[in-house]
């Protein structure tokens, strides 16, 4: 069961990213984060949506819902975001100094 899970997530991870890079681009690091969790679930789930969508009934057939779906990739995304996010300030304090996030 956990690996449907894990395919769903790897599924959507793309759009998360990409979503996500935009973000850190435009609004910086900190917002970038913060967006990684919860809105680059949204577009990925969108996304997924969009050009996979006649593969949610391999999920209907192993009697998972879309609700969650969404519920195991946000605990999936976040334990996948904090470590990614916290080692990202410590490369990025290692090689530019101090700095603040906002």
């Amino acid at each position: 069961m956990y690996r449907a899970y894990w395919h769903f997530y790897k599924s959507i991870f793309p759009f998360i990213v990409a979503f996500s890079i935009l973000s850190i681009l435009y609004l910086g690091i900190l917002w970038g984060f913060v967006l990684f969790i919860t809105g680059g679930l949204i577009i990925g789930f969108i996304g997924f949506r969009t050009f996979y969508n006649e593969q949610f009934y391999f999920y209907f057939n192993l009697g998972i819902t879309k609700w969650q779906l969404l519920k195991v990739s946000f605990l999936i995304n976040l334990l996948i975001g904090v470590p990614s996010f916290a080692m990202m300030l410590l490369i990025l304090s290692f090689f530019l100094g101090s700095f603040t996030i906002t």
